[in-house]
């Protein structure tokens, strides 16, 4: 086999330890992976500036003496758990049934009735069919 490529024993014995050299990589650039990048670089540039600008704000105020650690008081504390009217379920499919198109298991979702139910309700505001 050394013979036939013209080498003799040991360099085929050297090149087949070696092996064949790999070819370096060279990317091709991508325009719109590049523009990607760059966007996404600025934008991390600019959070990066923007927490930079709050934190000296807040270490400004805190010089001043702007800045108060006493707790707010419960009274101009936004309630977290308010209380929200809820409509009647009944009341609440009627109006559904009538005002919109929803398919009576998404209307048996939102208002918390059976299916079964809503459809009763349906079916109970026909109005109703007058002999000829």
């Amino acid at each position: 086999m050394a013979e036939r490529h013209g080498m003799t024993l040991e360099e085929a014995a050297e090149a087949g330890q070696a092996g064949p050299r790999p070819q370096e990589f060279t990317p091709t650039p991508d325009p719109d992976f590049s523009a990607f990048a760059q966007a996404v670089h600025l934008m991390d540039y600019h959070l990066a500036v923007d927490k930079m600008r709050r934190e000296a704000a807040l270490q400004d105020a805190i010089r001043r003496g702007l800045v108060n650690d006493e707790p707010v008081p419960p009274k101009f504390q936004k309630a977290t758990a308010q209380k929200r009217r809820r409509m009647n379920p009944w009341r609440h499919a009627r109006v559904l049934l009538s005002e919109t198109s929803l398919p009576f298991r998404e209307i048996a979702t939102i208002t918390g009735l059976d299916i079964y139910q809503v459809v009763g309700l349906k079916l109970k505001m026909r109005s109703p069919v007058s002999e000829v």
